[in-house]
């Protein structure tokens, strides 16, 4: 597996929504059975106690203690327990990009996957099982977001660090891009340098920064820009100018300006709300 670029790993963590449409505790005492379906989402299957097999698209996944498998959308699959007693935990979730782009998609986690009892995924999968065990049945749909989000998001990060993410063809020259561009926020960057330094007319650079991120090379940088500055103003150690000169804008009026479009709230206005949390 090659190493999915660190840039754009970062970008998708910050950028990308999930979405739940389920999770479940399934817990089966005297054996389990389920019979052929097609979902429209991205279901996760962890098993936490005994042994099944899930056939997607007729290959089959022996699961057993600890590992974890991934269903995608459309693909037709089925499962049967090994033990009589298997307790899976089931997430069902979209992940994407503000331009539309599938996460899985773009980044293709492994299908299937053992899971390390210290890490975090785990411990959060396990978390997701345990809810079940102390909340009334009325209260699930209300954790269910928030595990979900953890699971997903962990996933992907620790799948990057361990290597095990893949990336398509387009994505290093944007993975390259984007390391180029988050070092350079001090200085003045034109869409015509970017296409001249990749080598791509301008118009192909941004077809392909747009099919990757669903954003133009430029809409990043004014995206990380405004982001650094929101981190900075939290910090609370600089002025506003100061900060403004920190992520290449010498004028602080027109920083603010572009501040309050991005964020919605002036740069003071930001850090008095900070402040007060």
């Amino acid at each position: 597996m090659s190493l999915t670029p660190q840039a754009l790993v970062n970008y998708v963590l910050r950028h990308m929504t999930v979405t739940t449409h389920y999770c479940s505790r399934q817990q089966h005492e005297n054996g389990y059975v389920m019979k052929s379906r097609v979902i429209d989402d991205y279901n996760f299957i962890y098993v936490t106690r005994g042994k099944v097999i899930w056939i997607i698209s007729e290959q089959n996944h022996p699961l057993t203690l600890g590992e974890l498998v991934i269903v995608p959308p459309g693909i037709e699959h089925r499962a049967v327990g090994i033990t009589p007693k298997v307790t899976l935990v089931s997430v069902h979730v979209e992940a994407r990009l503000p331009g539309g782009q599938d996460v899985f998609q773009l980044l293709s986690p492994l299908r299937q996957q053992f899971i390390s009892p210290t890490s975090r995924l785990h411990k959060y999968l396990c978390g997701s099982r345990d809810e079940w065990d102390r909340s009334a049945p009325a209260d699930v749909p209300l954790f269910q977001p928030g595990w979900a989000h953890l699971i997903t998001r962990e996933l992907f990060r620790s799948n990057a660090e361990s290597g095990l993410l893949k990336y398509r063809s387009s994505d290093p020259l944007s993975s390259a891009m984007l390391e180029d561009l988050d070092t350079r926020l001090r200085e003045p960057v034109t869409l015509g340098e970017l296409a001249r330094k990749s080598g791509f007319s301008a118009q192909h650079l941004n077809r392909i920064f747009r099919s990757t991120l669903g954003v133009t090379p430029l809409q990043y940088r004014s995206r990380v820009r405004m982001e650094r500055a929101a981190a900075l103003l939290k910090d609370g150690r600089l002025t506003v100018r100061a900060i403004a000169r920190e992520v290449g804008f010498d004028d602080a009026y027109y920083f603010s300006r572009l501040f309050k479009c991005h964020h919605g709230l002036s740069p003071n206005t930001y850090r008095q709300t900070i402040g007060a949390e």
